[in-house]
């Protein structure tokens, strides 16, 4: 990252700081999912903050919670999936307590989804067109040739070539790449104030990966967006969000700013997917690799559940889970020993 990128970062994150205002505030959410073969603990007592005109970024591997983080956003966590405990606040309203007719309006209009795979998110059976324009009317009230224009606008927004001849057209006739474009268009038809983009640049290759992700941030500035930003790519973090939450096994197990996080890493786990990302300076040497797996959420390892991994890991860290603590206002871990570790660093 250039120091004319991190200025500008920074800049952003004091404006969001001097305006203190929080569009999404997330306290203590956990959902299980009631399997045969067993309480699946998928999220365990995450609490984080979204401000205005932010991109929040929410990184870790696969199974650790994110997606189900999101979907309990919206309420779309489904049978065997509960909620057990937390508050959703948006926008002064926590959404956990809003009956089904309520949250529906929310979604889509207020606050909208990008899903990772947009061929199975898209109707094979209807136009890309109705699609979008089905949208706007149930959340409009606008008419049928209206809300096509308003579809087609959208698809103009997102770059779709020849949007007016092509908004007839079926989900198959796109590519991956102009399918995700068609799912932005549709999840910013209503002008929500909130963007929730779960890995939107999965399977598509680098250079497709690059504008989207260029859309996004153009029509995040353009709408006045706050954006969470799912994935498991530290560079996508690293060039698109302002803040990041780091998780693992279920937990929010670091949360700061991207320049903090990059730079001075001081959860265990997050120094240890830092020194797996190969850089250009490095010489010649293989990468560092962390030794375990992830942790089984059916049964999960007592106290903190990174502890099996973990090379500094004590009695305590299989005894007691560790709290997020504020290491500095805009900085928190969850290490039971994270001040005498990267001390010693």
């Amino acid at each position: 990252m250039t120091t004319q990128e991190e200025s500008i970062s920074e800049s952003t994150i004091e404006k969001i700081k001097e305006t203190n205002n929080i569009l999404l505030e997330v306290k203590n959410l956990t959902t299980y999912f009631y399997t045969e073969l067993g309480i699946v603990k998928a999220v365990e007592s995450v609490s984080f903050n979204i401000y205005k005109g932010e991109i929040f970024g929410l990184v870790g591997e696969s199974g650790c919670g994110k997606t189900v983080t999101a979907l309990s956003c919206l309420s779309l966590v489904r049978f065997p999936g509960i909620i057990e405990t937390g508050e959703i606040i948006f926008k002064g309203k926590d959404l956990l307590k809003l009956k089904g007719k309520e949250i529906r309006k929310i979604r889509g209009a207020d606050i909208s989804m990008i899903f990772q795979d947009p061929l199975s998110s898209l109707n094979p059976v209807f136009t890309v067109g109705e699609q979008i324009a089905e949208v706007i009317r149930l959340h409009q009230g606008v008419k049928k040739d209206v809300s096509k224009e308003k579809a087609i606008q959208m698809m103009k927004e997102v770059g779709i070539p020849l949007a007016k001849e092509r908004v007839d057209d079926y989900p198959h006739q796109f590519s991956g790449g102009m399918r995700q474009r068609i799912m932005i268009g549709r999840a910013l038809s209503c002008s929500p104030s909130l963007l929730i983009a779960d890995e939107p640049t999965t399977a598509l290759d680098v250079t497709i990966q690059a504008q989207i992700l260029t859309i996004l941030n153009d029509l995040q500035k353009k709408f006045d967006l706050s954006v969470l930003l799912i994935t498991h790519n530290l560079g996508i973090i690293a060039e698109n969000c302002q803040r990041v939450g780091v998780m693992y096994g279920g937990y929010l197990i670091e949360i700061g700013s991207v320049e903090t996080i990059f730079k001075d890493p001081r959860h265990p786990y997050t120094q240890a997917l830092m020194a797996a990302i190969p850089r250009l300076d490095m010489s010649v040497q293989r990468l560092q690799t962390l030794p375990g797996s992830v942790p089984d959420l059916i049964d999960p390892p007592e106290g903190c559940r990174f502890h099996p991994r973990c090379p500094y890991a004590k009695v305590k860290c299989s005894e007691e889970v560790p709290t997020l603590d504020e290491w500095t206002p805009e900085h928190k871990i969850a290490c039971h020993f994270h001040k005498e570790i990267n001390l010693a660093k």
